[in-house]
């Protein structure tokens, strides 16, 4: 029996499979759940059923943090005797191992982390995988990688594979190709934005920007998207909890939050939201140049200036 927890959806589909490549070799019945959408009563009935064959048979239940109640005490009481001929993948949103069923099955099953790497880890990551295919990545093509793709592990493997689809067995993995095939006419996004702007980067904030506005991205979600950074960054430095909602943040940036707190001066964070949110009314009340706004803008934050 395994608990996945983490979130990463890459990752949880690759255990998944891997699981299903040697627990189910000759064959087997696999049924996925989700307690969005099935009864936990109908896992718990599929958990108990006796099949006259004993074939094997891989459950994987997601959402499985929604289980509750009476179902949650079964549950618990068939971890402690589980059939011989099934195997259980719990799958929970978050890694909280103080929390709810995580905290409860610690000790009991195999828990994986499934929380997207760090981009130092994942750099490693792209490293191995690269090795594993029988490549090695030139450091300046990696960084390239990152730039482009490095907001989650699926991103970088669906990369990766298809350079090594175009190159000969054991080529290194250079700049140029890298650039060539994942950054052809491929614009920023605008987490690249919000990463640079947690780092202080002016230069890499100026460029982004330039990059969002000619690929046609509109002034007003570049401003939302900034405001969702700062939102948070006032909620870490004020010490308060943030509401339990989508932040607009990806995991890379979220990772960024507790360095941009040295970066940012709590002063500073309360004048760029109030900058931002003087420019949002330029430029929706007033025939101005937007993209000089946003220059200006992107300027004073970083500077100190907003």
């Amino acid at each position: 029996m395994y608990l996945l927890a983490g979130g990463d959806a890459f990752l949880e589909d690759h255990f998944i499979s891997q699981t299903v490549l040697r627990y189910l070799p000759a064959g087997g019945r696999k049924q996925i759940y989700s307690l969005d959408d099935d009864k936990a009563d109908e896992v718990l009935a599929e958990l108990g059923a006796y099949g006259l064959f004993q074939s094997k048979q891989l459950l994987v239940v997601r959402q499985a943090q929604r289980v509750s109640g009476k179902a949650r005490d079964e549950l618990l009481a068939y971890v402690g005797a589980p059939a011989q001929n099934k195997c259980l993948l719990l799958v929970l949103e978050d890694h909280q191992p103080g929390k709810g069923l995580h905290k409860r099955l610690a000790h009991e099953v195999t828990v994986i982390d499934t929380r997207p790497p760090f981009p130092d880890q994942l750099r490693t990551w792209a490293k191995d995988y690269a090795r594993g295919n029988g490549h090695q990545l030139d450091p300046e093509a990696l960084d390239i990688l990152m730039e482009y793709v490095g907001d989650s592990v699926g991103h970088v493997v669906s990369e990766l594979d298809k350079l090594f689809i175009a190159l000969d067995e054991g080529a290194i993995v250079d700049p140029g190709t890298v650039e060539a095939q994942v950054g052809a006419d491929r614009r920023h996004q605008l987490w690249h934005l919000q990463q640079s702007l947690a780092q202080r980067d002016s230069p890499r904030s100026l460029a982004i920007l330039v990059s969002l506005l000619r690929h046609g991205v509109r002034p007003s979600p570049i401003i939302s998207a900034i405001a969702a950074l700062f939102s948070q960054l006032l909620h870490l430095q004020a010490r308060t909890t943030a509401p339990k909602v989508y932040t607009g943040l990806n995991k890379v940036v979220t990772a960024e939050m507790g360095p941009m707190a040295g970066q940012y001066p709590p002063g500073d964070t309360a004048r760029v939201l109030r900058a931002l949110l003087a420019a949002d009314v330029t430029l929706k009340s007033v025939a101005v140049d937007a993209d000089a706004v946003m220059i200006a803008l992107i300027t004073a934050i970083c500077r100190g200036k907003a």
